[in-house]
């Protein structure tokens, strides 16, 4: 990891002799990990650490999954009970470095600052200059500007790889197709709520520091990434680009990420905050109640600052509590820097800052834009200088800016580009030397990479249904038939619409074609139907078609369904939100294609399973006729090989949902308020469910496996955790099946003796683990009491309660079979 990153803890506040203590931020080392300790006769073998953080388990009758004993000891309250006051530093910690600033680069910022003009200080913080035709040209839109000495920034979305076609900057296949007018290809991974199924924070970190390696071979020097935006309803058009649900688990996944990129450039948490409707986006206006705002729409954001020390955070587009994320004091100042401590830099969404369009806009006007964005905390405006192309003027003429108020927000800049060596006009730039190479607008030497996305797409595939274990391929199927529809694609980028189409079946559907897009080079993308032949044993035919008249002598059918860039996406695509959770909702002219097509191929009883793609919930009218379902997600360039590996049983499914899938569209909270106010719940999620007893179809955490856990005892060695340490959660489980596995072990706390409003149970540690069929292995799993604090309106600060906690651990949010007891104390 870069030096120079180490995040000192701050101390707590002293006690107020009530329950609770205020609470300093996180200490920067980390929420919770495990370390796996498997036992077998003769001693431990091959003891490993696994990702910190991570969540799941084995949720149903159908995976066997079952409760066992409670240790008698677990969570003993007596006068012998031990005291945790350390394991702050552990090394499950190890994504969540935080960031201290190096002296020296401070020093290197302010002589800087003072031979810099006026004009090339105001350049930091804008993007390029505002079009003479009226707008911004297309190829401008990623980039800041140059000065005589400093490189301004190159930006690339998203969080599935490098989008190298954002500016029209690369080759250019035959127009009409999937692929649109304007192509660079690069790795393109599995989708942000995919990994999220995976839980696993290796992975995270590997797949954060792979696309950071090849920005920096494209000499690209800000990843506008993690998106750490809270998956507050399935119809959330970009629900792909969430890791989920929980702020905890966002948290984790987005720091484990930031630290990945950050060992070559600048990372970028986007989008801050509580932008969860896609349709009107500029214009939509989320109310939400202080403790609701800090605790559960920004705590990942606290995370990914102070554990993950992401160099940059950008202001969203919607509006909160009826004022505009980019000019809003109380998120960027009040919340963002001062409560969170943050030190990077803030940037705007693309065009987020008014006017959103130029249509005849003065310059009074727009000087009072600018003024506004500053004074807020607003960094640089992207991606022109519309408003802050008159900060000179401004300064100048003394119109309410300083000189002082630009040094601010340009040094804040120069901090990042000096800590990440982001500044050369020419040579190098970033840190360490990328193992990819950047030619003819394509990313090279990219094997490894190709290999972690296959590895993403097999750790996140979730296995919802398998009864009477359909799954795997029994090995006396001769013949299997892929089945697929072809769906319409029409979209709309680089300002062109792109009529198109997509065979589920045949084509790797890698999902949304907005600014998330990333295109891998078609000759090395793998769909399903390739990766399912290219995995079957000798002697096994497979073929595809789009009805069921290809099965007809099949003796396994697989039909492939789901959502495409069409169904569900960014705005500008034409996409944007879902209106259902049904499949094909979009599809004018045959809303029912995919689903006829489920129920002809079920009607004919044969062994089949149904695997969909798409980036949440979807329903499934069909599901009592169908004996097996998989979600895909969006799995990448070669999720088709993850897919096949799954279906013949190479490997065993391991994902887990990331977040609860509903049984009704009417069992979720309201979208979209009227008149463009949406009230946000307090109670998201599995939270929602559990205040009001509602019964999902699939709980968070739920997936099956080909083996069968059993979950035996849980213990908590200290009976006593002080405000500022971390204590271990020891959950034994026996992989009782006969196929090797990983299991996810989550852990929830709850507060039985809260005067606050708290959620029934909250997510505070997960972990991925790896055990042999018949061995029984011992996940301890270390939780930060820092983790445990809530927003006190009252105290208008963060709150520690000392008081007795239950901790619950199990498979899922559902199934929490065992629980132990542990003091918080000042």
């Amino acid at each position: 990891m870069p030096a120079g990153i180490d995040h000192p803890t701050p101390a707590p506040g002293e006690s107020t002799g009530g329950a609770a203590v205020p609470a300093g931020p996180p200490d920067g080392t980390g929420g919770a990990g495990v370390v796996i300790a498997p036992q077998v006769a003769g001693g431990d073998v091959d003891d490993r650490t696994a990702s910190a953080g991570d969540d799941g388990g084995n949720a149903t009758t159908d995976s066997g999954a079952t409760g066992g004993a409670v240790d008698s000891t677990s969570g003993g309250l007596g006068a012998s009970a031990a005291l945790c006051s350390g394991a702050a530093n552990h090394e499950q910690f190890r994504y969540a470095p935080g960031y201290t600033a190096d002296p020296g680069i401070l020093t290197r910022v302010n002589k800087t600052l003072a031979s810099m003009s006026l004009a090339d200080k105001a350049s930091q913080m804008r993007g390029m200059p505002y079009g003479s035709a009226g707008r911004t040209q297309m190829n401008d839109t990623q980039r800041s500007m140059d000065t005589q000495t400093i490189r301004g920034f190159r930006y690339r979305d998203s969080t599935r790889g490098m989008n190298l076609a954002e500016d029209m900057d690369g080759r250019k296949p035959n127009a009409g197709t999937y692929y649109g007018t304007s192509v660079g290809y690069s790795t393109a991974f599995p989708v942000a709520i995919a990994r999220g199924a995976a839980f696993d924070l290796d992975l995270e970190y590997a797949v954060g520091e792979a696309i950071g390696d090849e920005m920096q071979a494209a000499k690209q020097t800000v990843l506008l990434a993690p998106c750490m935006n809270l998956l507050r309803h399935p119809l959330w058009g970009r629900a792909q680009e969430s890791y989920g649900e929980d702020p905890f688990h966002l948290g984790r996944l987005g720091s484990a990420m930031t630290v990945g990129v950050q060992q070559h450039i600048a990372a970028n948490a986007k989008h801050f905050m509580a932008y969860d409707i896609e349709f009107g986006r500029d214009f939509n206006n989320m109310t939400l109640d202080e403790q609701t705002l800090r605790e559960v729409y920004a705590r990942h954001f606290r995370m990914v600052i102070q554990d993950g020390g992401v160099a940059s955070v950008m202001a969203a587009y919607n509006m909160v509590n009826g004022e505009k994320a980019t000019v809003n004091r109380h998120l960027l100042t009040d919340v963002l820097r001062d409560d969170f401590g943050f030190r990077g830099f803030v940037l705007s969404d693309w065009w987020a800052m008014f006017p959103e369009t130029n249509v005849g806009t003065d310059a009074s006007t727009l000087k009072g834009y600018a003024i506004a964005g500053v004074r807020a905390g607003l960094d640089v405006e992207l991606p022109w200088s519309l408003n802050y192309g008159y900060l000179e003027s401004l300064v100048n003429s003394k119109a309410g800016l300083t000189q002082a108020d630009v040094d601010i927000s340009a040094g804040r800049v120069l901090e990042q580009k000096f800590r990440f060596n982001l500044q050369n006009l020419t040579g190098a730039v970033g840190l360490g030397t990328p193992v990819t190479t950047y030619k003819n607008s394509a990313i090279g030497n990219q094997q490894a990479h190709i290999d972690l996305a296959r590895r993403a797409a097999l750790e996140s595939m979730v296995l919802l249904k398998n009864q009477q274990q359909t799954l795997p391929i029994p090995a006396t199927v001769r013949k299997v038939a892929v089945l697929g529809a072809t769906v319409p694609v029409t979209s709309k980028n680089d300002g062109k619409l792109t009529p198109a189409k997509l065979n589920l079946a045949t084509e790797p559907n890698t999902g949304d074609m907005g600014s998330s897009r990333v295109f891998h080079d078609p000759a090395l993308g793998v769909g399903p139907f390739d990766g399912i032949r290219n995995s079957a044993p000798d002697g096994v035919t497979v073929v595809t078609g789009p009805t069921t008249a290809f099965a007809t002598d099949a003796d396994f059918i697989v039909v492939v369904a789901g959502l495409a860039a069409g169904d569900e996406g960014e705005e500008y695509t034409l996409a944007g939100d879902r209106e259902s959770l049904a499949l094909d909702a979009k599809n004018v002219t045959n809303p029912n294609l995919q689903n006829d097509l489920i129920r002809a191929a079920a009607a004919m009883g044969k062994p089949m399973v149904v695997v969909l793609e798409g980036g949440s919930a979807i329903d499934m009218p069909w599901l009592s006729d169908v004996p097996a379902v998989v979600m895909a997600w969006y799995p990448g360039m070669v999720g088709g090989d993850a897919l096949g590996q799954l279906l013949w049983g190479a490997a065993s499914f391991s994902g887990k949902l990331p977040f609860t899938w509903p049984k009704r569209l009417g069992d979720l909270p309201q979208f979209k308020g009227n008149n463009g106010t949406t009230a946000a719940d307090y109670y998201v999620g599995y939270r929602y469910y559990d205040k009001y007893q509602i019964e999902p179809l699939y709980p968070f955490g739920h997936g099956l496996s080909y083996t069968s856990f059993e979950y035996r005892s849980i213990e908590l060695p200290c009976g006593y955790v002080k405000t500022d340490s971390a204590f271990p959660v020891k959950v034994t489980l026996a992989n009782t099946g006969s196929v090797d596995a990983d299991e996810t072990v989550m852990v929830f706390v709850s507060y039985p003796g809260t005067h606050a409003r708290r959620p029934a149970k909250e997510l505070k540690g997960f972990a991925r683990v790896s055990a042999k069929a018949g061995q029984t292995v011992t996940a301890t799993i270390y939780v930060r009491a820092a983790d445990l604090d809530y927003w006190s309106a009252d105290a208008n600060s963060w709150m520690i309660e000392a008081d007795t906690l239950k901790v619950q651990a199990g498979p899922d949010a559902g199934h929490l079979p065992l629980s132990g007891s542990i003091m918080v104390v000042n």
